[in-house]
């Protein structure tokens, strides 16, 4: 009787290995070797020394999820062979990959969109630690999973304030899930996701912006800034310019006279600006107001307002302004931008022409500030009704009056 042959072990084309780190950790990493062709693929997974029953249990589920990863390689590689790997790759692309390689894209954003993108991703970060779950592939990210980022975003501690350890504002909720979507729409024109999952949720389900996150400045606040001196004067111009075209400070820094063009009547003078933040151009008349603001230059070239080059600064001098006009309200110079909005509501013009004057590429935004103005509207109701409504049963309205001598 022969010898009973030995059973063939199956090759594995992927491997799974470790490589230690100078910090005492194991990176995972995936070998992958077909037909002479040999390939890395590190997983941004660490296995951590074990000195607790914690250590374990997360090396264990960190293991788990790299053969995870492994298995659904190897199932794509069979599918698609290894000329394909880089597209494999990157249709298993990490969620936290995707938002990295989203907030280093920079064509000519302004500082302030990057850090958002980046604050954005340390709040996933923060919601998949919670959730115990260190990887989650873009395949993965699905409407549950936007639904969970949300609710955790309705209870997520601000960074910065560390002490009494207070919940972000509903605000800062709503720009994270703005930003959020926003990496989203770019996977999807990427080809990482057919379709972006933020948009089967219902409309409940999502933060929605709050009309008391936009502070602006009413006609009459306005008119008493505009006749006080400020520490820096061009500031203080951009600032009112912004007020009378609602420009944003990215595009008032950019303003030449080059950019200013007739009418063809030749009536009427006007900007033409290619917006920095929604890449699209727009043409905003300039009401004599604004005109106060500009002086003509030689350089058709040179900037018409010579800024400081940090926008915390051109910040400082504005609510050096605010406060000197009596002003009690948080302005920055964004605030313009809110204040034009409604000063144009408030005067009578139609939201579709307030929209297509800010640029707005849908209305709704718009009526955000048409919601301001109303809320005004019925403040002001209110107080009439503070001065003819009776406070109790037995207040007569006589008595809010001085009564004559006897």
């Amino acid at each position: 009787m022969g010898r009973p042959k030995k059973a063939l072990k199956v090759k594995e084309p992927i491997r799974l290995r470790e490589r230690k780190l100078a910090n005492g950790n194991l990176g995972l990493y995936l070998d992958i070797y077909v037909k002479g062709t040999r390939k890395y693929e590190s997983l941004g997974l660490y296995l951590i020394p074990e000195k607790t029953p914690l250590d374990k249990q997360m090396n264990i589920h960190t293991r788990q999820v790299a053969e995870k990863i492994k298995a659904d390689r190897i199932i794509a590689l069979q599918e698609r062979g290894i000329k394909q790997y880089e597209k494999i790759k990157q249709s298993n692309m990490s969620l936290l990959d995707w938002l990295r390689k989203y907030e280093q894209e920079n064509f000519g954003f302004r500082p302030s969109t990057l850090k958002g993108r980046v604050d954005m991703r340390k709040k996933v970060e923060e919601y998949l630690e919670q959730q115990k779950t260190p990887y989650i592939s873009m395949s993965e990210v699905d409407a549950d999973f936007c639904r969970g980022f949300l609710r955790f975003l309705a209870t997520a501690k601000n960074s910065v304030c560390t002490i009494n350890e207070r919940t972000i504002s509903p605000g800062c909720a709503h720009h994270h899930q703005a930003v959020f979507n926003g990496a989203l729409n770019k996977a999807v024109r990427e080809g990482l996701l057919t379709a972006n999952p933020m948009k089967s949720l219902d409309r409940k389900e999502k933060f929605q912006p709050s009309p008391e996150d936009r502070e602006f400045l009413t006609i009459e606040e306005l008119r008493s800034l505009m006749a006080l001196p400020c520490s820096n004067e061009q500031v203080k111009k951009a600032f009112v310019f912004s007020c009378f075209t609602g420009l944003r400070l990215s595009d008032a820094r950019t303003l030449t006279w080059r950019k200013v063009y007739k009418t063809p009547d030749g009536k009427t003078l006007y900007i033409h600006v290619f917006m920095q933040k929604t890449q699209k151009p727009n043409n905003i008349p300039l009401s004599q107001e604004a005109l106060n603001c500009i002086q003509a230059k030689d350089n058709l070239d040179e900037p018409i307002f010579t800024l400081p080059a940090s926008d915390a600064t051109i910040n400082y001098h504005v609510k050096k302004l605010v406060k000197a006009a009596g002003i009690e309200k948080k302005v920055s110079f964004h605030c313009s931008r809110h204040t034009f909005a409604t000063m144009m509501l408030t005067l009578g013009v139609d939201i579709y022409t307030t929209s297509k004057l800010l640029g707005h590429t849908n209305v709704t935004t718009t009526a955000i500030y048409a919601k301001i103005v109303d809320k005004k509207k019925v403040d002001a109701m209110n107080l009439v009704n503070d001065l003819f409504t009776k406070d109790d049963n037995t207040e007569n309205y006589e008595d809010r009056t001085t009564q004559p001598q006897a």
